[in-house]
């Protein structure tokens, strides 16, 4: 499959949302068992939602959206950002003041699954964050996504913390 990998700037932020869309449509069916605590926001709210956090992480010359664009369009995207990061226990990155990269997001368009498009934002997201000096990315998978934890293992992830969510009235 034939495709660049560009930054998009901030003003074209509105090219994601498809492509957000589709990561909640697959959020939803890797994860059923969260609708047991809250609904699936439509699929606009949660646009506008995450598009307002882009906007802000992109206001960091830190934060890249990075996009795999094909002939026909857009065929993905990585969100990766700088944060502060100084967990207590372990050492991310020089003293004071360790900084660690974080994808917040990476979607393939469904079409263009396996063909090497995630591999090569995945890349685009380590040479971001390796040209800022960093050299620890955190990346939090939905529960249930098991190619996803497939994917990012193969690259050498390792697990670190496991976020639980839970209703504040214990179960009956």
């Amino acid at each position: 499959m034939d495709f660049a990998i560009e930054q998009l700037p901030a003003a074209d932020i509105d090219e994601l949302g498809p492509l957000w869309q589709q990561l909640l449509a697959h959020h939803s069916q890797q994860a059923p068992h969260l609708e047991e605590l809250a609904p699936v926001r439509s699929p606009e709210s949660s646009w506008q939602l995450r598009r307002e956090l882009y906007l802000q992480w992109l206001s960091s010359p830190d934060t890249a959206a990075l996009t795999a664009r094909g002939p026909h369009g857009l065929l993905g995207y990585a969100m990766v950002r700088v944060v502060a990061d100084r967990p207590g226990s372990w050492q991310w990155g020089a003293e004071p003041g360790d900084r660690v990269g974080v994808l917040e997001t990476l979607v393939v368009h469904d079409d263009a699954r396996g063909a090497g498009v995630g591999q090569a934002l995945l890349d685009a997201a380590r040479h971001h964050l390796d040209r800022h000096g960093l050299k620890i990315m955190k990346i939090s998978v939905i529960a249930g996504n098991e190619g996803a934890l497939r994917f990012y293992r193969r690259e050498g992830a390792v697990d670190f913390v496991q976020t639980l969510v839970m209703p504040l009235s214990p179960p009956p």
